[in-house]
């Protein structure tokens, strides 16, 4: 079973070269395999957002987006964060989109972790 700390290591990665990943590139990065590869991630990604919100943090989860018309997280991201208290909105279109956005511009002028 992985952990969450390969996880966050790649989240990092993503985060210091400004990028975004899809569910399958991050899930494939940290070697888990089909079936029930994306399940398995949303559950590592579910804990960091957990531990983001705990500490006040950007939502490093943000990072890992669905592959297709619309480049942002898949609508459990943002139900989590509804659970979380952290977002108080729709989980797709515009709303969900500019949160995103916002969300990920914050995480791009952190200093680099230690």
């Amino acid at each position: 079973m992985t952990d969450t700390n390969a996880l966050l290591h790649v989240l990092e990665g993503l985060r210091l070269r400004r990028l975004t990943a899809t569910y399958k590139a991050v899930a494939d990065a940290i070697g888990l395999t089909p079936p029930g590869q994306i399940q398995a991630l949303a559950a590592l990604l579910e804990a960091i957002q957990e531990d983001d919100a705990r500490l006040g943090r950007p939502q490093k989860a943000s990072l890992v987006i669905q592959n297709g018309k619309e480049p942002i997280p898949r609508p459990g991201f943002f139900q989590k964060l509804s659970t979380l208290g952290v977002y108080r909105g729709v989980d797709r279109g515009a709303e969900a989109a500019m949160w995103h956005q916002n969300e990920i511009e914050c995480l791009y002028e952190l200093t680099p972790e230690r």
